[in-house]
């Protein structure tokens, strides 16, 4: 099944014991369903997908093809430097009626491109479904452009998610791939379009589903200035989630907009700092999401 339009890059929420609050996540996902979302994506960066024990990866793909209820397409990282596991959630993907996955380059250990190209291609050719590739040079090896095209001409690697955030490497991307390229920066969902892109997978897609949708609808009908006035609200909230840790940021707003997202329950180490200042940051996220609500609209959950 090949990917379109606007897909979520979900973020966890946690219960107090660090256990996934299925109710909550099934109720996020449903929620971007109902305001225009494609698909749902989950095991990403932003859903601690990196950071998370086998079986509750396993538990986010379950509760993320229940969720769709066969609406909508589910996507789910299978990332890890262990290349058994990588094979085992792919595995595991298929058996759960998840209907694509994405997997970026082994990280930690150095890798050339001759063995990046090898990586990706042996695995292609052991799984069933459908793979994207993910470029994300923050937290992995980048993806060069020969690794790219090279890839792309393989039969069950049909799509890559770049979040490299340069506009010069996705034009050259689109350029020499034949295969779907997905945007994974918010800020540059509709100049990723105009240059090509499939759509996008994104934090913004879980937190403003509404916005990140109504940017791909109206690009397609050409109303220009209505999609870039909705791309440009998104920017003070982006703004916002980069002065915290990743993903906590997003996972504030998540709790501002009136999730029951316990923010500060996370699987990654949170400074006393942080902890000690997180009520003024809540606040401040409120002001964002009243902010944003005022100039373009948001959807009441």
């Amino acid at each position: 099944m090949k990917l379109f339009g606007t897909l979520p890059a979900m973020l966890t929420p946690y219960n107090k014991d660090l256990s996934i609050n299925t109710q909550e996540y099934i109720k996020i996902a449903r929620f971007g369903i109902k305001n225009g979302l494609n698909g749902i994506f989950c095991n990403g960066s932003a859903g601690d997908g990196l950071a998370l024990s086998f079986e509750k990866k396993v538990q986010l793909m379950k509760l993320s093809v229940e969720a769709a209820k066969k609406e909508v397409p589910v996507i789910s990282g299978i990332g890890s430097v262990i290349y058994e596991e990588t094979l085992a959630l792919a595995q595991k993907a298929k058996e759960i009626g998840v209907d694509a996955l994405l997997l970026q380059p082994p990280f930690y250990y150095p890798i050339s491109e001759e063995n990046m190209i090898a990586y990706f291609s042996q695995i292609a050719k052991k799984i069933s479904l459908p793979l994207y590739i993910y470029n994300i040079p923050l937290f992995a090896p980048p993806i060069s452009l020969k690794v790219a095209k090279t890839l792309s001409k393989i039969e069950n690697i049909i799509g890559m998610k770049d979040s490299s955030g340069s506009a010069v490497d996705f034009a050259h991307f689109m350029d020499v791939c034949n295969f779907d390229i997905f945007v994974g920066r918010e800020e540059y969902y509709l100049g990723a379009l105009i240059n090509g892109a499939k759509g996008s997978m994104t934090s913004c897609g879980g937190v403003f589903p509404e916005i990140m949708s109504k940017i791909y609808q109206n690009f397609h009908n050409q109303d220009f200035s209505t999609a870039q006035k909705l791309q440009k609200s998104i920017i003070k909230a982006i703004s916002f989630a980069s002065s915290l840790p990743f993903p906590l940021g997003y996972a504030c707003l998540l709790e501002a907009r009136g999730f029951n997202f316990n923010s500060l329950v996370s699987p990654h180490p949170i400074h006393e700092n942080i902890t000690a200042s997180f009520e003024t940051k809540k606040q401040e996220a409120k002001k964002i999401i009243q902010e944003i609500h005022q100039e373009v609209g948001l959807s009441s959950l």
